[in-house]
């Protein structure tokens, strides 16, 4: 009976152990260091338990602390901890891939209290395997993961790649989304097209090429700031090296202390790079000088002169009750810039264009200002200004007496004879195109059946600046036509202009018209004007208001052009521009004089 009861209690003990086993085994889940009960399947309860040993994974694992983790002195080596474990678990996947296999490492390793002492450390959240040299760009180890970041943010957009395409990114990872080079051609062609008709601002960027076909975008940084180049001997490009269309433009020879607007900066792969105007008159680009041995910052701007010129003839202009137009040139940049610039009759302006041809034929000694003579016949008299129309018939002069008469009485007599002398407007009017003054005509002459004479203020004013700088004819026959215009009396831009300012000028009256176009030399520069009039409400009232204009153009040149000679001690480099609008609002600065 004992034997019984024995056997019988042992087979209960059997049935709970067995029971015990099999709910153990088929109703508890072991999950993150917790049970729970479900009606998981069997494969499922079965799943191998995963545990995160990342700080991240909010687990705390006391028999590791406890067993594993000794902190004496006889668990130390020479060799630090974590370069041990950096040098275990960072392997590359082969000799030409800079991926990288992360094994799993214990959770103290990525703490914040431990040194980053290996740039491959997960200590440094993001780890660095390569920087690109253009825009920020930058791959970084993240987990398992390489990541594309750009300034040190994960990178949304397209990017090239060596294969010659773009791969898209999303917060830094590459998606399968890839257009091929070919592709992205047809599309900037495109793009460019409509971009072309759409009246906004809109990022600039360059292309750059590089060994390899390797396609690289570089964001231009828009800057505003002025520079005076004192080295004669450096290269101005078309565009950045290495980008496309870059070819030598010239040399900085001819632009010693000519003052530089800088506009763009850039950083390419041969350093960076200024784009420069001269006024708004692009030149081209030039290598960056940090040292200050190739040029020097200064305060005047030429932008600033011609926006304040430009400011003046404006106000000035909308004074005068009449159709008229007028434009300015800095004689020592050949700067421009014109206010309601149109075709006028130009009356006896018209003139400066022939003695321009006369002197030419005298430099390539076609005519003789001395030894070739003109005989005046009655046909030749003409009505209007001058006063050899009174002389007998022929009556002979020398070329250089008729442009004494020219300039000193405008006669129109000895300005007809001078035109048959030099051939008429089939010789005179390619010379002039020549200097690109392509609104200008001298067809026939004065009181003839055929006349057609037209001119603009822009054309006029940029014939007397060429003029200045003996690129009509050359040396010295530009200075000797300047010396006859000298002797010219009339005049109303220099009405109001004294002082050290030297000037000459050539004037012209219509029926309408009352036009004039001179020079003027102060102490800190040249520049010419040119104010053409017609139709007036008041004819009396046209002298006074044009020499008012006159004087205030004086006087605004004078004072933004003595900034030439003072010292610039700003900073060493300018705020960068944040956008085109902030740049034209700089630009667009009013000033009053």
């Amino acid at each position: 009976m004992e034997k019984k009861t024995s056997l019988i209690v042992g087979g209960i003990l059997v049935l709970i152990v067995l029971n015990i086993f099999l709910i153990t085994k088929f109703f508890v889940q072991p999950s993150d260091g917790l049970l729970n009960f479900s009606n998981n399947t069997p494969s499922e309860v079965m799943k191998p338990r995963n545990v995160n040993l990342l700080p991240e994974g909010t687990i705390l694992v006391d028999s590791m602390v406890k067993d594993y983790v000794e902190t004496g002195v006889a668990n130390r080596s020479d060799v630090p901890l974590l370069t041990q474990i950096s040098a275990n678990n960072y392997r590359p996947v082969d000799e030409d891939s800079p991926v990288l296999e992360l094994d799993v490492l214990p959770w103290f390793y990525g703490s914040p209290e431990v040194e980053p002492v290996s740039d491959r450390s997960l200590a440094q959240k993001k780890p660095l395997i390569r920087e690109e040299s253009l825009n920020g760009f930058s791959w970084h180890q993240q987990g398992d993961q390489i990541v594309l970041y750009q300034f040190d943010r994960p990178f949304t957009g397209f990017h090239a790649t060596r294969f010659g395409g773009w791969n898209y990114f999303v917060d830094g990872m590459m998606q399968e989304y890839y257009i091929p080079l070919k592709s992205t051609k047809e599309w900037v062609q495109n793009r460019k097209i409509m971009t072309d008709l759409v009246p906004i601002v809109r990022p600039n960027y360059i292309f750059v090429e590089p060994a390899g076909n390797y396609a690289q975008l570089i964001d231009i940084k828009p800057v505003s700031y002025s520079i005076l180049y004192k080295d004669t001997d450096n290269l101005i490009l078309t565009a950045p090296p290495l980008t496309k269309d870059s070819r030598l433009l010239t040399t900085t020879k001819d632009f010693f202390e000519i003052p530089m607007d800088v506009v763009e900066e850039v950083t390419t792969f041969e350093g960076t790079w200024l784009h420069v105007y001269i006024g708004y008159d692009e030149l081209g680009w030039i290598k960056k000088d940090e040292s200050g041995a190739e040029y020097v910052r200064a305060y005047y701007s030429e932008r600033e002169l011609l926006d304040i010129i430009q400011q003046v003839l404006k106000e000035e202009l909308s004074t005068i009750d009449a159709r008229v137009g007028a434009s300015f040139v800095n004689n020592e940049t050949m700067s421009q810039i014109s206010v309601n610039n149109q075709i006028f009759f130009p009356a006896s302006t018209q003139k400066i264009y022939v003695l321009g041809e006369l002197y030419h034929q005298y430099a390539t000694g076609e005519l003789d200002p001395y030894q070739s003579t003109r005989v005046m016949y009655d046909a030749d008299k003409v009505p209007g200004a001058g006063i050899i129309s009174g002389y007998a018939a022929g009556t002979v002069f020398t070329l250089d007496e008729l442009v004494d008469l020219v300039v000193v009485y405008s006669d129109n007599t000895a300005a007809n004879m001078l035109i048959d002398a030099v051939g008429g407007g089939e010789v005179i009017n390619p010379h002039i195109h020549q200097m690109g003054l392509y609104d200008t005509y001298v067809t026939g002459k004065y009181y003839g059946g055929d006349t057609y004479f037209t001119t603009t203020p822009e054309d006029a004013a940029r014939y007397f600046a060429l003029l200045y700088n003996n690129q009509v004819n050359g040396e010295p026959y530009d200075e000797q036509l300047i010396s006859k215009f000298s002797m010219n009396t009339h005049n109303f831009l220099r009405n109001y202009i004294g002082g050290a300012t030297t000037s000459w000028n050539k004037s012209g009256l219509g029926g309408t018209e009352q036009n004039d176009v001179a020079t003027f030399v102060t102490p800190y520069g040249s520049y010419s004007l040119a104010v053409y009039t017609a139709e007036p409400l008041y004819y009396g009232a046209i002298s006074d208001q044009v020499g008012t204009l006159s004087l205030r153009v004086h006087d605004v040149f004078n004072e933004i052009r003595s900034q030439l000679w003072m010292t610039y001690e700003g900073p060493i480099e300018e705020e960068p521009v944040e956008n085109e609008e902030e740049y034209d609002e700089q630009a667009d600065t009013n000033y009053e004089y």
